[in-house]
């Protein structure tokens, strides 16, 4: 049992990383605060949700509208955000503490409060001794393309690069002669992405509400301060880390104690190693030319 639930909880981390390196993403470039992250999620299940609805879309086949939409999603965030960045992070929390509201709002006026779900047909199979939902496997197998990727896409293009620089001097990258505004929407617009398709996938395991953000919000905080602020492996590992947490803690716990279990470990990584457990293994610096 306690192997199925590590297998379990990997699988689930897989697609919380997406949710990690995403947040991790806008903090370690545009270096803004974001409390509104989980309610991207939120707004991903909702998309995936409407396509299943309207178009009878699985959806394992939704994500490229959850994407379109979360690009559109994150130019009109950052319309707004851009005159917060810079700035003390308390202009960008209060910011992102309204939009939190206004997007919960918006999901109640349209989908109501009940909790909607999409129903699946898939069933697991076994190995061995463990059980292994083919729905779980599906998703984990997209969330990991995607995220090599991202990955890939962030250390061979000139895009990615310049995205590193800004993230290690954006004053320097001024000089450089780097779009720096241009690379702000950029990260917004993927960070918003990669939660959008996390919520999109986690549709298929999870019935969503439009106050479920808050729980992801939590969710991607602690993934990154786990895993160091900026730091995008550290946020991979965490977030397969926080899945074992979750599945183990809320089999010998109660589901009730998931959230309790992770931010108990929040609190302790705070309070003694408040940099991060893996902030050694942060992004690569742009080599000197």
């Amino acid at each position: 049992m306690f192997l199925q639930l590590i297998i379990s909880g990997v699988l689930l981390g897989g697609v919380y990383a997406l949710l990690g390196i995403g947040l991790s993403l806008i903090f370690g470039v545009s270096k803004f605060t974001n409390f509104a992250h989980g309610d991207f999620v939120m707004c991903g299940m909702y998309i995936a949700f409407s396509a299943f609805t309207a178009f009878s879309l699985s959806p394992y086949f939704s994500w490229p509208i959850v994407i379109i939409i979360a690009v559109i999603l994150g130019s009109i965030v950052f319309f707004f955000a851009r005159f917060t960045i810079g700035k003390p992070g308390v202009n960008q929390i209060l910011f992102t503490l309204g939009l939190s509201m206004v997007l919960r709002n918006i999901a109640l006026l349209f989908y109501k409060a009940d909790y909607k779900s999409i129903p699946s047909d898939t069933k697991s199979f076994a190995i061995g001794k463990v059980y292994i939902s083919m729905d779980m496997l599906i998703i984990f197998i997209i969330a990991v393309v995607i995220t090599i990727a991202f990955l890939l896409f962030l250390k061979y293009t000139n895009t990615g690069r310049a995205m590193r620089a800004v993230g290690d001097d954006r004053n320097a990258s001024y000089l450089m002669g780097i779009s720096v505004g241009r690379i702000d929407w950029i990260t917004f617009c993927l960070g918003t992405t990669l939660a959008c398709i996390a919520g999109g996938l986690l549709m298929t395991v999870y019935p969503t509400t439009p106050t479920i953000g808050s729980s992801f919000n939590l969710i991607a905080w602690v993934i990154v301060i786990l895993g160091g602020l900026g730091h995008l492996q550290g946020a991979l590992i965490s977030a397969v880390l926080i899945g074992v947490c979750e599945n183990i803690s809320g089999f010998y716990l109660g589901a009730d104690m998931r959230q309790a279990v992770y931010f108990i470990l929040f609190i302790i990584v705070l309070v003694f190693r408040p940099q991060g457990l893996f902030a050694g293994l942060g992004m690569k610096k742009v080599k000197r030319t």
